[in-house]
């Protein structure tokens, strides 16, 4: 902060009284519009806990690649998509405790956020969803749901960027959609509330 080195006074002039004014105002507007943005974050939160969408995941344990990813409003379904989880139908690929091979533990899972240009291992549209731990204790980490395809959402060249067909829906344990029903899965989404949770059931 800078030193006044200006003559000292009893009072204080009006010519300076004059900038402490505008700027006290200015402070004081600047609080006024904050709030209501601050309020305004907090019930868009509000709604997008309370606005009763719930994505629901049910495991096929005869096929793990046919399970199900559903978006349901109180006991609605109004959308449902197919969907795999863990790397098929082997005792590891339906084993919840199994690191980097088995489907997802049954549970509820916050919702951590989406994104529609991811540009990392995962690419493109991609929900994040939290850690997990299974019957055994063993933390489930790294956890998505998400398709194969480029960071601006087309289908690449490689492997890791093109869908390929059925062994795609194969993963390490996040849940695999393909490319049109996730993004599917986001339009509806936007229209009707990004839910705060997922149930994996099964």
């Amino acid at each position: 902060m800078r030193t006044n080195h200006s003559r000292s006074h009893r009072g204080t002039p009006r010519q300076a009284l004059t900038p402490l004014l505008l700027a006290a105002g200015l402070t004081a507007a600047l609080a006024a519009g904050t709030a209501p943005a601050a309020q305004a974050t907090t019930q868009a939160a509000a709604r997008t806990a309370d606005n009763g969408v719930r994505l629901v995941f049910v495991k096929n344990h005869e096929h793990p690649d046919r399970s199900t990813l559903s978006v349901r409003v109180g006991g609605e379904t109004i959308a449902s998509y197919r969907a795999g989880s863990g790397l098929g139908a082997s005792a590891e690929g339906r084993d919840s405790c199994r690191t980097n091979k088995g489907w997802l533990p049954n549970g509820t899972y916050r919702i951590e956020g989406h994104e529609r240009h991811r540009d990392r291992t995962i690419k493109g549209f991609a929900i994040a969803i939290a850690d997990k731990k299974c019957s055994d204790g063993t933390l489930r980490s790294d956890l998505f749901i998400h398709s194969e395809m480029r960071a601006d959402g087309n289908q690449g060249t490689t492997e890791a960027t093109r869908w390929d067909g059925d062994s795609d829906y194969r993963s390490y344990g996040c849940i695999k959609l393909n490319p049109d029903h996730i993004k599917a899965l986001f339009t509806k989404l936007d229209d009707r509330g990004w839910p705060a949770t997922l149930e994996v059931s099964g």
